[in-house]
């Protein structure tokens, strides 16, 4: 059995820290080549459609997010860590503000897939009922 490796734990925390200021650029560079994004749970509906989403599409998503509908979201450090071999899933929340004025809290669980210190998975579990008012409400302003 693998031990934990310390440098996945980084990894995952440094994507929360390139998140919070927007860094597209070194956020790609801990993504692998075949890196794969999903909002979970199953009741949560991409506008497109789109069930899973690959290295280039999901940070075309996280940068129209930042750049069309928020002012400013911040990730807050996680509240539980857990620390597998291959793996490290964050209990955290997040706090920001839309383009209209629409105060944004959610919360997520969130678990990183690693192979070296790559991350080829992203599960993004949120607030379900909350993302789904809260993202409804926002298009209907647009």
């Amino acid at each position: 059995m693998s031990s934990p490796d310390p440098k996945q734990l980084q990894v995952a925390h440094a994507v929360l820290d390139h998140l919070n200021v927007l860094d597209y650029t070194a956020l790609a560079e801990f993504l692998a080549p075949d890196f794969k994004h999903r909002y979970l749970p199953s009741t949560i509906h991409a506008a497109d459609g789109k069930v899973e989403r690959g290295k280039d599409e999901w940070l075309e998503v996280v940068k129209y997010n930042s750049s069309q509908l928020f002012e400013k979201v911040t990730y807050g450090p996680p509240l539980d860590v857990i620390h597998g071999a291959s793996s490290v899933v964050f209990h955290l929340t997040s706090v920001g503000m839309s383009k209209s004025g629409k105060q944004y809290k959610n919360e997520y669980m969130v678990t990183f897939h690693f192979e070296g210190d790559k991350i080829v998975k992203l599960n993004e579990f949120v607030d379900s009922s909350y993302s789904i008012a809260y993202f409804a409400a926002l298009r209907a302003e647009l």
